[in-house]
Formats: C-alpha cells, structure tokens, sequence
C-alpha cells in the first residue's frame, strides 16, 4: 500500500463525530453518478410552482403550510452534495450500532470503525436516492434547507410515462410542499425520530463482524461495498423486525395522506393524479446495497405507502374528514403497525376515546 493510500485511508477513518460524514460523502458523491446540467428556465418556473402549491396546500390542510426558505433546480449528484448533512438526524441514532463492549484493550483502535460504518451506510442511501427520488418527499423523511427538486429525474419520469411535463412539475411541488408542511407539526417528526431510535437501539454489531466482512474490501472504492446478504443477516432479529414494521407502517401513513393532500389541493387541476401516483410508487425502490443497509427502513416501501393510503381512505370514509385530520393535528393518535390494517380498532383506541362519559 502506497504512503498516498494509507494516508487517505487514515484520514477517511478518522474523523470527528458518531457520523464519518467525510466517508458518508464519498459514497454518495460516487454513487450519485456524473454532474447534470439544469436549464436556467427551471429555476423561476419551479419557483413559481411552489408558490402555487403552497396556495393551494395552505386551503386543504388542517395545519400551516409555511413558505419554502427557497427553491433550487438540481441534478441529482448536487442534490446528494447539498441534502447529505440534512440526513445527519437520521444517522445519529445509529452512532451506537458498533459494541465495543468486548474488544478490551482495543477498543480505542476499533472506535472508528462505529461511525465509519454508520458513514457509509447513510452515504449509500443517499446516493442511491439522488439516482432516483425528485425531491425530499421521495426520501420520505424531512430535510431542512431550501427546497431542491432534481429536474433531470423529473423530465425522465415524464417522458418514460408519456406524461404532460407541466402536469408532472405542479403534482411534483404540490407532494414536496405536503410532505415539508406534514413535518413540520413538531410532534410528527418527533415520532418518527422516536421510531428511529428505536429500530437503532435493536441493532448491534461486533467488531470482528465487521472486519471480516471487511477483508478484501477497499474502503476507497465505493463500488466494492459490503456483502449485502452478510449485513443484512446480521440486523435479522425478532425485535428489529418489530421495530422496522412500526417504523415503516409510519412512513407509509406519513406518505399516504402526503397523497390525500396533495389531491385535496390538486382538486381540478391534476386530473390524472392518480395515475401519478400509480406510476411513481410502481418504481419505488433502491439499488441491492442499499436495500441491505440497515438505514433501508427508512425509505418507505410501496407497499407501506399503499397500506398508509388506505388507512387514511378507510378513516375518512367510515369517521369522516375531521377523524383523519386529527391524526395530524391532535398528539398521540398515530396508528400502530397492526391498526394500520385494521382502521376499526385505530378507532376504538383512538375516537372513542374522544367520546366523554355521561
């Protein structure tokens, strides 16, 4: 190993912080593929799309629909660049996944290896969501900062679907600007961050795990990767299991009424909506390394969005508009996984609750 290497590798492992963002960088720059060119048009045109659905949203949710700080046309390799440190909160949690608590005398030598994975790990997913999502709404999970919607993936969704690309860019705003006003009731995102927490707190691994899935891996090629099918073995547990299905039944509500709202304010503008959102969750999905991750949970599975939507259907119809709302508006009636699947008992731990003696 050559002086340049060695000293590349040292300074990729060692750097401050439970989350190797330097690492996590690296990946993602990778994976997010070659720089591409966004047309100056785009830039006012999305501005005033988001204005348009923030109008639009502010008149059909029940809670406030904030102005966007800015709004920025990107690639998608910009959009890795500028929303990775935006993923911080999600990697946070996992900062433990690594126990040392068996490693002795080197665990000093080993604490890198901790964030090192976690860094490459949420560097995987982000790199793969940048080859795929249009904006932070695809990613499922909120990130501060501007608004950034990846007009490339944009076009090529509308052109593989033989869709009117202004119809494709107003549904793309109106789903950005639900999901961003959606997190931004405090309590939501603290429940989300709480599910993270706990699906983090059920994974661990040793050292000497990792290192021997380590061995013939070049860390400073991000092609070379981890085995998929190793990793992904050693976070099979029943309390993971149970923990992922409660964290992805969540993201599924979250991402099912985005829909519910997105169409309330799309009302006459977007009659092919559906078929919107037919064609995009029918190509939901990640790449096998980053299926693998232990951060794939966090990116909401088309068939966790289907059940949210369902849900927030079967609510509204048998208990009415205002019952679904306050799911979103009242703290503590959030669905479990099970009552995901069966709206009648949400009901009888949530509604009739609302229903006072005498």
């Amino acid at each position: 190993m050559s002086d340049d290497l060695f000293s590349r590798l040292f300074e990729l492992f060692n750097q401050p912080g439970d989350v190797n963002l330097k690492l996590a960088a690296e990946v993602a720059h990778h994976l997010a593929g070659d720089h591409e060119p966004v047309d100056p048009w785009a830039a006012e045109e999305f501005r005033e799309l988001t204005r348009l659905a923030e109008f639009r949203m502010a008149e059909a949710a029940p809670f406030p629909v904030d102005p966007a700080i800015d709004v920025l046309p990107v690639g998608g390799r910009e959009w890795a660049d500028r929303n990775l440190e935006g993923f911080r909160y999600v990697a946070e949690p996992f900062a433990k996944m690594m126990d040392l608590g068996d490693a002795g005398p080197a665990a000093e030598m080993l604490k890198p290896l901790g964030p090192a994975m976690v860094g490459m790990q949420i560097g995987t997913m982000v790199g793969s969501l940048s080859q795929w999502a249009m904006a932070s709404f695809d990613a499922g999970v909120p990130i501060e900062g501007p608004v950034t919607f990846v007009v490339p993936t944009i076009e090529r969704f509308s052109a593989a679907h033989d869709l009117d690309p202004k119809n494709v860019r107003l549904w793309v705003a109106l789903n950005e600007v639900a999901h961003r006003a959606i997190y931004r009731v405090p309590f939501t995102k603290e429940h989300l961050i709480g599910l993270i927490r706990a699906y983090a707190d059920t994974l661990r691994m040793a050292p000497q795990n990792l290192m021997e899935m380590m061995q013939g891996v070049d860390p400073t090629d991000p092609e070379a990767g981890l085995d998929p099918e190793k990793l992904a073995s050693m976070f099979d547990t029943p309390e993971t299991r149970t923990a992922q299905a409660e964290l992805q039944a969540f993201l599924g509500l979250v991402a099912g009424y985005r829909q519910v709202l997105t169409r309330r304010a799309a009302n006459q503008l977007l009659p092919d909506i559906e078929r919107l959102d037919t064609f995009r969750d029918s190509e939901r999905g990640l790449d096998d390394q980053a299926e693998a991750s232990a951060f794939a949970p966090i990116f909401a599975s088309a068939q966790s969005i289907a059940a949210g939507h369902r849900f927030c259907e079967e609510v509204e119809r048998r208990f009415g508009l205002d019952a679904l709302d306050s799911i979103f508006t009242q703290d503590g009636r959030f669905p479990t996984a099970a009552e995901i699947e069966d709206p009648v008992a949400w009901a009888a731990r949530v509604l009739l609750g609302d229903i006072e003696p005498g």
